[in-house]
This record gives structure tokens, C-alpha cells and sequence, in this order.
């Protein structure tokens, strides 16, 4: 038969069955996907990553914005968004990792998806996600599409979780940036596993690691994910406060493999905890540089090396050495 018809047929095929499934989710519990976007004081930025699940090309999600104690328009913006899909939940502000949390609670999705509130999704991601469940009969299964860092007009693209390349989906997370936001993720999993309240940073991490040596993760080979890099992110101002900062960024670390090293360590190089370690005081060398605060960028270089020198981390000494001249 004609290639061309035969691509016809596909394409019909897909649509009907589509609108057949969309027909019998209607008569059900509820969406395939729920979004879960918690946001705070961010009215500027929220719009278009509101208006970039309304532009999904998969029609059949529930978008659940969880309000952090926002002071600013936030409620407003929402409201003035009128579609059934959306629901607004309000919160005493109590950091990401509650509110992520919340909107899991308020979730009625076979499937959990996260939206940070400064980035956005390219129209296909959902749809991305429905075709593999399509086709392996709507499986309990975690699945992870790459995502690009946008700077302006410059993209850089993600790692993407090879089984030829890399260990396994929990070295892999611990080496590379993840995101929760580039997952979907089985509801039911997450009924069992949270994001740790104490946390505000790292929380993704110390969660998505648990998740992995469960549950494993398959990769699908799309970027779909927009990590908007800008002056307003947090950590840009990590250097600020960095004497605080440092312990919120390694104490989730510490808890991590305090708590959970029997289940991920078996899936991690040797001197992984150590690694984790020195990347974040190494990180904080640098923004106390970007700070022109010498005194405590030499101190966390030293504490950098007091858990090793790693030769994946050349790049962040090489930056150092290179601003330290720069800068100061």
C-alpha cells in the first residue's frame, strides 16, 4: 500500500482512538495527567508556563497551582485563566517541597507531571508521555523526557539517561541534573514517597534517587522542557547568605544516605556521597566569589577538598580558578 495512505491511516487510527479514550476518561475518575506547579510571588513568570499546559497538544490533564503564600497578583492571574482544568489551592508559605506535596494530595491524575513556575513545556511533552502509556496498556511506570537551559537565545541541552552509557537511572541522577520536572510518575508511587518538608533545596534530588531505586525510569529521546536560566532564580542569590545556604544545600545529602543508604547505595559508585559533597561546597566557593567574599570562598574550597578532588568536577575548579583572577 501507498506509504502515504498508510501514514493517513495511522494518523486517523491515532485520532480515533484518541477521542475514544478521551470519551471513556470523561465517563471516569478523572485526567491521565495532573500538573502539579507550585508557585510563589512569581505573576511575571507564571503566566507562561500556565498558558504552556493549556497549549498541550494531550488535552486530558488537570493543572493543580499550588499558591505558596503569595503576596503579589498571583490569585488574580489565575482566576482570570478560566479553565476547568486549572485549580488554584492556597497555602501558608511553607517552601516547594510542601507545596509540591500539597498538589499531590489534590492530584486526581493516574500520572504526576511538575512545572516549576519560571520554565515551560514544549506543546508535546504530555503527549509524548501518553503515547508510550499507549502503547504499553497505560503501565505503572516512571518516564523522563530531556529538557534544554535556555539563556536568552542560547539553548543547551540535557544528558540523557543512556543504558549503553551510564549504571543504571540512580547513578545517573546523582551525576547528572534530573528534575522531577522532566518525569511522569505513577500517582501511587508518590502516595508512598514525598518530598522531605524540611528541605527547600535538593528536595527533587533526595526524592527522584528513592524513586529510581524502587521503580526504576525509562527515557524517551525527546527535549520538551524549558529551563529558563534568569537573575530571578534561586540560585542566584545562594551567595547572599551562603553560611545557610550551604547547610539547606548539604544537610538533604546528609539525611539521604543517612536514612536511605541501604536502598540507593547498591546503585551508586563508591564515592558518591562524597562527590555529592564536594560539587555543593565547590558551587559555594563560587557564588562567595561572585560575592567578592574571599574569605569564605577559600573556606569552602577547603571543605571541598576535605571530601576528595574529582576529576568530573574539573570544569567548576577550572571557573574558580578563572573568576578568582577575574574578580578579585
Amino acid at each position: 500500500m501507498n506509504t502515504c495512505i498508510m501514514s493517513g491511516f495511522s494518523k486517523i487510527s491515532h485520532e480515533l482512538y484518541l477521542i475514544f479514550y478521551l470519551w471513556v476518561m470523561n465517563v471516569s475518575s478523572g485526567p491521565l495527567f495532573s500538573v502539579i506547579l507550585p508557585t510563589y510571588n512569581r505573576e511575571v513568570l507564571l503566566h507562561k508556563a500556565v498558558q504552556s499546559v493549556l497549549n498541550q497538544e494531550f488535552p486530558d490533564w488537570q493543572l493543580i497551582i499550588v499558591d505558596d503564600g503569595s503576596t503579589d497578583n498571583t490569585a488574580k492571574l489565575v482566576s482570570e485563566m478560566a479553565d476547568s482544568r486549572i485549580k488554584y489551592v492556597f497555602q501558608p508559605h511553607s517552601e516547594r517541597s510542601t507545596a509540591r506535596n500539597t498538589g499531590i494530595l489534590h492530584a486526581d491524575g493516574k500520572y504526576i507531571c511538575f512545572l516549576d513556575d519560571d520554565d515551560y513545556y514544549q506543546s508535546d511533552f504530555l503527549k509524548n508521555f501518553y503515547l508510550y502509556f499507549q502503547k504499553n496498556q497505560f503501565c505503572d511506570q516512571i518516564l523522563r523526557q530531556g529538557f534544554y537551559r535556555k539563556k536568552g537565545e542560547k539553548n543547551k541541552f540535557s544528558t540523557n539517561y543512556n543504558l549503553r552509557k551510564h549504571k543504571n537511572p540512580v547513578n545517573f541522577a546523582a551525576y547528572h541534573m534530573c528534575g522531577v520536572w522532566s518525569l511522569s510518575i505513577p500517582k501511587k508511587y508518590l502516595d508512598d514517597e514525598k518530598f522531605h518538608p524540611d528541605f527547600p533545596h535538593w528536595q527533587d534530588t533526595h526524592l527522584i534517587l528513592r524513586l529510581f531505586a524502587r521503580y526504576g525510569m525509562t527515557q524517551l529521546p525527546f527535549y520538551t522542557y524549558v529551563y529558563i536560566i534568569h537573575e530571578g532564580m534561586g540560585s542566584k542569590t545562594m551567595g547572599k547568605d551562603p553560611d545557610a545556604n550551604i547547610l539547606k544545600n548539604t544537610d538533604p545529602i546528609e539525611h539521604l544516605f543517612s536514612e536511605y543508604g541501604t536502598l540507593i547505595n547498591p546503585f551508586l559508585e563508591k564515592n558518591t556521597k562524597n562527590f555529592l559533597l564536594a560539587k555543593k561546597y565547590i558551587e559555594f566557593a563560587h557564588y562567595c566569589l561572585l560575592e567578592k567574599d574571599k574569605k569564605r570562598s577559600i573556606r569552602n574550597v577547603k571543605k571541598s577538598f576535605s571530601y576528595g578532588y574529582f576529576l568530573k568536577l574539573w570544569k567548576y575548579y577550572l571557573v574558580l580558578i578563572r573568576d578568582y583572577f577575574v574578580i578579585l
